[in-house]
C-alpha cells in the first residue's frame, strides 16, 4: 500500500467516525469540511497510485500535504470525542448536590469557562438551573434551536458584518420572550437533553431514560 493510499484510508476511517458524532468542523473556519473532503476525494481519484511517480509533479505534493492537514483536523475533533466521553463518565455517578459538573466540550471544542455564570459548577445548581440559564446552556451545546433575532444575527457573523458571535451572550429580555414559545413540558425537555449530553443523571418530568 502506497502512502497516499494508507493516507486516504485513515481520511476515510476518520471522516466517518466524525460524521457518526455529527461533529462540525467551524471554530477554525473549516465549516465546509465536507466539500473539502468530497474535493480531495475527487482529486484522489485523478492521481496515480504511487506518491513516488515521478509525473506526480509538485501540485501532487502539495495535494498530499492537505491531505495530511484534513487527517490531523480531523484528528482533532476524534480527540474531542473521547474527551467529551471521558468528562460524561465523570459526570454519570455524580448525584450530590455539591458534587462538581466536569464541564462538556461543545460541537466546537469550546469549554464553559468559570467565570460563566450560566453554567451550573455543580449538581446541585444544574438541577435548579433558571430557565433563562439553561436556554443558553443549550444552545451552546446546540440542544435547542436559535430564536430568530439569535439567527440573524448569526447569519452576519457569517457574512462578515459582525466580528463575533456568542449565543450565550442573550440578554434575559430576550430569553423572556422566547421561553412563552415553550410549555413547561417543552422546558423539561429541554432540561433531560442537555443533562443527557453533559452525562448527569438528573431528570425532570417521570419515565424519562
Amino acid at each position: 500500500m502506497t502512502e497516499l493510499q494508507s493516507l486516504k484510508k485513515r481520511l476515510d476511517a476518520l471522516e466517518i467516525l466524525v460524521r457518526k458524532q455529527n461533529v462540525l468542523i467551524g471554530k477554525t473556519g473549516q465549516g465546509m469540511l465536507a466539500m473539502q473532503l468530497d474535493k480531495q476525494k475527487s482529486d484522489l481519484s485523478h492521481m496515480p497510485g504511487s506518491v513516488a511517480d515521478p509525473a506526480a509533479g509538485s501540485a501532487h505534493a502539495a495535494t498530499d500535504e492537505d491531505l495530511v492537514q484534513l487527517v490531523a483536523e480531523l484528528q482533532g475533533e476524534l480527540n474531542n470525542i473521547e474527551e467529551r466521553s471521558i468528562r460524561r463518565m465523570a459526570n454519570a455517578g455524580k448525584s450530590s448536590a455539591k458534587e462538581a459538573i466536569a464541564p462538556m466540550l461543545n460541537a466546537d471544542g469550546d469549554v464553559p469557562l468559570q467565570t460563566d455564570e450560566w453554567f451550573p459548577k455543580t449538581v446541585g445548581d444544574f438541577e435548579s438551573i433558571p430557565t433563562n440559564n439553561l436556554f443558553r446552556l443549550a444552545k451552546f451545546y446546540e440542544r435547542m434551536p436559535l430564536s430568530g433575532k439569535e439567527q440573524e444575527k448569526y447569519e452576519q457573523y457569517l457574512d462578515g458584518k459582525i466580528e463575533s458571535m456568542k449565543v450565550t451572550d442573550s440578554t434575559d429580555e430576550d430569553i423572556a420572550a422566547e421561553m412563552k414559545n415553550y410549555s413547561p413540558d417543552q422546558i423539561d425537555d429541554i432540561f433531560n437533553d442537555v443533562a443527557r449530553y453533559l452525562g448527569l443523571p438528573a431528570r425532570r418530568g417521570v419515565h424519562e431514560w
